[in-house]
């Protein structure tokens, strides 16, 4: 099992914890351990809001950068924690910026 699948395995072992998801730089499901229609509906919104949130974070001094966020609502809270690198690729290493997005989705203390 890879560090990815172990760390993603332990967060969800976490009381509350409805699962896990990680999204690509396109916002697209890499992983995730919740139900595919709830990651998939969660994910597109996640993923716009970050982007919101990044661009914003940015505007207001560009040196700095979005490193996490927490959503709370009435019966859920959601942890996200974008990750922008850069990427080398090919023979030429070409550098591109490269991100994932993941998100934890977990009942608030008396919630079903």
């Amino acid at each position: 099992m890879s560090d990815i699948e172990e760390s993603l395995k332990r967060i969800t072992s976490h009381s509350g914890v409805m699962g896990v998801a990680v999204l690509d730089d396109a916002g697209k499901l890499a992983r995730y351990s919740l139900p595919q229609e709830l990651a998939e509906k969660y994910g597109e919104q996640i993923f716009m809001l970050q982007s919101i949130a990044r661009t914003a974070v940015r505007d207001v001094d560009p040196q700095n950068d979005l490193t996490y966020f927490r959503i709370d609502t009435k019966r859920f809270e959601i942890l996200v924690a974008p990750f922008w690198g850069e990427v080398k690729y090919g023979v030429t290493g070409a550098v591109k910026e490269k991100g994932y997005t993941l998100f934890v989705l977990q009942r608030k203390p008396g919630q079903t």
